[in-house]
């Protein structure tokens, strides 16, 4: 596994040596034909019967929630830390998406984070829509420099196992085991349309807008200068993958719609693998530094209609915004401080620290609140900021 150096000559060599795949061309053109036309005609002829939606549904959740959970947020970014048996679970219902293996995809989206928009983004949203949904595919990677950023999951004993067994988990999984299925309950192919094919165009798409319209469409909630969008529709097909803002703005948290009422059914399950003893060491951005980034985007909104207030009202909002940016500042200092107080041990002085901190956030918000109110005295009839 050798280093490639990151420089230009080397981009150079690695984009002119990604020739087209025909076999992965084919095959993303082939199962939509076998997925929808095939088993329409198929149902109509042969019957329809409660379990084909009910196997297409289960396999959908199964491997779409091991590509979110597992591939996405416990290997490619170890936003947490969970047990082997959970693991072996990501290793083989993730395969059974065929979206590639664990060091192959995690690669790819640690260097679309690393690189994000850059000629280094494999599916950067810059090159169009369709380049990062699904043209991007079409072309081979380098294993050279696909293993350099994948060093600490080239040493993992399961990730290893799955990369080397990979096609026969797609093939015996991803395709026997909806046929086994539907032939005990009486049509073999009706369970290889349902389970398998259906099943992997939506999953394959669902996760590849994730890459398209997620950065094209939706709210930059918590980074305006970037391309990744809040999409609560891109949010209900993949478990929760569409709040990118937040994603792209804190990569390493293990949620993705941080919100009490945001829709990350993926956060539940991690949340709830924690509750069973088979997950630990979450890790959950602070509260202070997600609403200040928040203040800051949707303050990046409306800067231009602030600059242009009568300058009385416009130093007014400046200062009330100085004075919230303070606030959550302050709140962090005293979030990591009952941190590091709970982790010493140190109960008297954590609990003291802790209702501290929540006082402070407390006034940040409030500071925050005046703030929209005195932007909407501005009378504006344009787009106000996020709250």
């Amino acid at each position: 596994m050798g280093s490639v150096p990151f420089n230009s000559e080397t981009f150079l060599v690695i984009k002119t040596a990604n020739p087209m795949n025909w076999f992965k061309i084919a095959f993303l053109a082939f199962t939509p034909i076998l997925g929808i036309p095939v088993l329409a005609i198929h149902t109509y002829y042969s019957g329809f019967e409660w379990w084909m939606p009910a196997l297409f549904f289960s396999l959908y959740c199964l491997t779409g929630l091991c590509i979110c959970a597992g591939y996405h947020r416990y290997y490619s970014h170890r936003s947490y830390e969970c047990s082997k048996l959970v693991q072996l679970f990501y290793a083989v219902f993730g395969a059974m998406s065929i979206q590639n293996s664990i060091l192959q995809w995690s690669s790819g989206h640690r260097r679309h984070h690393a690189h994000a928009e850059s000629e280094w983004d494999p599916y950067s949203i810059k090159r169009g829509f369709w380049w990062a949904h699904i043209i991007w595919i079409f072309h081979d990677d380098n294993t050279a420099y696909r293993q350099d950023n994948v060093r600490d999951l080239a040493k993992d004993p399961i990730v290893k196992w799955q990369d080397k067994w990979y096609m026969w988990i797609v093939i015996l999984g991803g395709f026997g085991f909806p046929t086994l299925v539907g032939w005990l309950m009486g049509n073999a192919v009706a369970g290889l349309l349902w389970g398998g094919f259906l099943r992997i165009i939506l999953v394959h798409h669902s996760t590849f807008f994730v890459n398209s319209l997620a950065h094209y469409f939706g709210e930059p909630t918590y980074d305006e200068n970037a391309t990744a969008r809040d999409n609560w529709a891109v949010a209900l097909l993949t478990f929760g993958e569409g709040y990118h803002s937040f994603h792209h703005r804190f990569p390493s948290d293990f949620r993705n719609g941080v919100r009490w009422f945001a829709w990350d059914p993926a956060k539940w399950f991690i949340s709830t693998l924690k509750l069973l003893g088979m997950a630990h060491k979450l890790n959950a951005t602070a509260a202070p530094k997600i609403e200040k980034a928040r203040m800051k985007a949707a303050i990046k909104r409306v800067e231009a209609r602030i600059a242009q207030a009568e300058p009385s009202i416009s130093a007014e909002l400046r200062e009330r915004i100085q004075r919230a940016h303070d606030a959550f500042d302050s709140a962090l200092e005293l979030w990591r401080k009952q941190a590091k107080e709970r982790k010493a041990g140190l109960d008297e002085q954590w609990e003291e620290t802790r209702k501290m901190y929540r006082t402070r956030l407390k006034q940040a918000r409030r500071e925050w609140r005046e703030v929209l109110r005195a932007y909407k005295a501005l009378g504006s009839t344009d787009e106000s900021p996020a709250t």
